[in-house]
């Protein structure tokens, strides 16, 4: 892998604005996250033929894992912006130098993994009491979310070698390991749902079983890859204890980076809530198009990892000419796939949601509104994208939180209610709130990007 080469062998060097460089990093990242986006379908149709109630269970599951999900962030940030920096820089033997800091990191991991997947567990049965569901609802979402909240044990450390491996330019080693998994997951949760092969028959419970040992055997496999690969570190032993030192600059770029992720579903909770006062349709219509959309989060999600990856490459050989080619580049990317993905959408807004939903025609028209209007601000998050990765590759992630924040916290909720209810304007005032906050945090970002503070960031 060419760019791979070129970040671990010191002194060769690759532009980092070059769409062969970010292509070659973002690939992987996106069949890496399209296989986990067909999982997930794949895992609702074994636990569909169990009933409404297991399906409806997984879901509430499925809203809180995904909160959740932004806690395992922390690490794997912060690890990506220390050791890319290192990486670019030659800085690679030490207890401050990459083989160093993905010790410290993964070391961090583990404990944080242990203390989340812990608290999770003791306390699953009371935030499904949370939602006031039936018996039956929360029984069956309790014996799913148990095993899945163990799951965090092997998932922080498995986030945290995953960026060990990006930070170095090899993204295609986690999507191997991303995909297998995945795979494997999909096999057997028939096994363990349904009993097969005299296994015992878990039900729901069987299905988050079968995520906890693929979530175990991926995490073990990035391991053994890491002692077997060369990762152009001289010492690469994750065992070794290099002591404590980057743990605190891990937090303090890590947390407000999982703050910042974890803010957007938690608010998004609350204004489900404001959705559902104006009955079932305007929540069909939520959920149709955050669905429809998805694949829209692969291009963001595999140009946001290959910017931040280059982002601090660059910063570690004082590349600041690299960076400003790498955000063009990566901007004419994002802009111009976000316009051919929203072409067909636009055109085709009704029948996409007709295809979940074709019976009721509030659902329809709501549904074409939302997705239209999301349309339209994708494409300021275009280039929002890119800024905001800069930054964290950078390591300079407390402006985005802070954004984050302010355009869920008091303006998308605020504004939601106040257009719904007492102006009257329903669940598509709502659909305009949403639009008006992305709107707020991508200018935001622009604002914050021109001032470049991020290049003076301390990693």
């Amino acid at each position: 892998m060419e760019a791979r080469a070129a970040s671990t062998e010191v002194g060769q060097y690759v532009d980092p604005g070059a769409y062969r460089s970010i292509w070659e990093l973002g690939w992987p990242v996106m069949v890496n996250m399209g296989a986990h986006t067909l999982f997930s379908l794949v895992d609702l149709y074994w636990i569909g033929a169990l009933g409404t109630n297991a399906i409806a269970a997984v879901s509430l599951c499925g809203n809180i894992m995904f909160s959740m999900f932004g806690l395992t962030i922390i690490v794997q940030s912060g690890a990506l912006a220390m050791i890319s920096r290192r990486v670019g820089a030659g800085s690679l033997e030490g207890a401050d130098g990459a083989e160093g800091i993905s010790a410290q990191a993964v070391h961090l991991s583990i404990l944080l993994g242990i203390v989340v997947a812990t608290l999770g567990v003791l306390t699953a049965q009371p935030i499904m009491a949370i939602f006031d569901a039936s018996a039956e609802v929360t029984e069956l979402g309790t014996a799913y979310l148990w095993p899945m909240m163990a799951g965090f044990a092997p998932m922080f450390p498995g986030m945290a070698l995953g960026a060990i491996f990006t930070a170095t330019g090899d993204t295609r080693t986690p999507m191997y390991v991303g995909v297998a998994s995945n795979l494997l997951n999909g096999v057997l949760d028939p096994f363990l749902i349904f009993g097969w092969s005299g296994l015992p028959a878990l039900g729901v419970g069987g299905a988050a079983y079968a995520s906890l040992i693929c979530q175990v055997l991926g995490t073990l496999a990035l391991w053994r890859l890491y002692r077997d690969r060369d990762m152009g570190f001289p010492h690469p032993h994750l065992l070794r204890w290099y002591g404590a030192d980057a743990w605190g600059r891990l937090m303090r770029i890590g947390v407000p980076r999982g703050l910042a992720a974890l803010t957007r579903p938690l608010s998004t909770l609350f204004l489900l809530k404001v959705i559902a006062t104006f009955g079932p349709a305007g929540v069909a219509a939520f959920g149709i198009t955050v669905r429809s959309l998805s694949p829209t989060w692969l291009y963001q999600g595999a140009l946001i990892t290959a910017v931040s990856t280059l982002t601090g490459q660059s910063l570690g050989r004082k590349d600041l000419d690299g960076i400003r080619r790498l955000v063009a580049s990566s901007t004419r990317m994002s802009v111009l796939t976000s316009i051919a993905i929203a072409l067909p959408y636009w055109i085709w807004a009704r029948d996409i949601v007709g295809i979940f939903e074709k019976n009721t025609l509030e659902v329809l028209v709501l549904g074409e509104t939302f997705i239209r209007l999301l349309l339209l601000t994708n494409l300021s998050t275009a280039f929002a994208l890119i800024w905001s990765a800069v930054m964290n590759g950078a390591g300079d992630t407390r402006p985005p939180m802070v954004l984050a924040i302010a355009s869920n916290w008091l303006i998308k909720l605020p504004l939601a209610y106040a257009l719904a209810i007492p102006l009257g304007a329903g669940v598509e005032g709502i659909w305009w709130a949403m639009a008006a906050s992305i709107l707020f945090e991508n200018a935001g970002l622009w604002l914050w990007y021109r001032r470049d503070r991020w290049m003076h960031a301390e990693v």
